[in-house]
């Protein structure tokens, strides 16, 4: 009998069922906060992800570690999104490429509005003043991926470098704000904001 597994195994159940309640405590935590703000009753958000309000506790020390895991995981969430669609992108002409990287952040915003609007109206969230540098970095290095397979393709302007890739973020929170902000939808903005940018940075 292989003891070393067997006793591993409950201790992976238990760390599988943490992760799980985890992620129930968060979906929930958005929800309510998408209805209610974020100053919602902690109680609230136990309630509607099933669990008591000692174990949302344990999983989350108070609001504040709430709502930070509860950005992090979102965000997270946007550059999972980025990298999976800049990976299927790869070799494709750039137009198609800034359309992946743009239909990326729309996925998001589409699976994330509500609560990502009550940011915004909050003054909070992508569309503040200043969201955090980590998160500009972030969705920048992946603008930059775009702007370098397209020089690297011929098909955009190699100088300027960095510059590129900071327009194209800057183009995406001026339209994050507008959708968020019940402006047009992504579906409008997508094309014309790559012909936009490709007006500035093609050869």
């Amino acid at each position: 009998m292989n003891t070393s597994s067997s006793s591993e195994r409950p201790v992976r159940l238990r760390d599988r069922l943490r992760d799980e309640t985890s992620r129930a405590i968060l979906a929930a935590a958005e929800e309510v906060f998408s209805e209610e703000g974020l100053h919602a009753r902690m109680e609230q958000i136990a309630a509607r992800a099933g669990v008591a309000v000692g174990t949302l506790y344990n999983h989350f020390q108070d609001r504040q570690a709430l709502t930070a895991a509860l950005s992090c995981s979102r965000r997270e969430g946007l550059f999972a999104r980025l990298d999976q669609a800049l990976l299927a992108a790869e070799g494709k002409p750039v137009r198609e490429q800034l359309r992946a990287f743009l239909s990326a952040v729309a996925e998001h915003a589409r699976a994330h509005g509500r609560y990502l609007t009550m940011l915004v109206q909050a003054g909070e969230g992508p569309a503040r003043a200043n969201p955090g540098k980590s998160v500009l970095d972030e969705l920048a290095a992946r603008a930059e991926v775009v702007v370098q397979r397209g020089v690297a393709a011929g098909e955009l302007r190699p100088e300027a470098e960095g510059i590129h890739a900071l327009a194209l973020v800057g183009m995406v929170r001026a339209a994050s704000a507008r959708t968020l902000g019940g402006g047009a939808g992504w579906d409008a903005l997508t094309e014309p904001l790559i012909d936009l940018f490709l007006r500035g940075a093609q050869r």
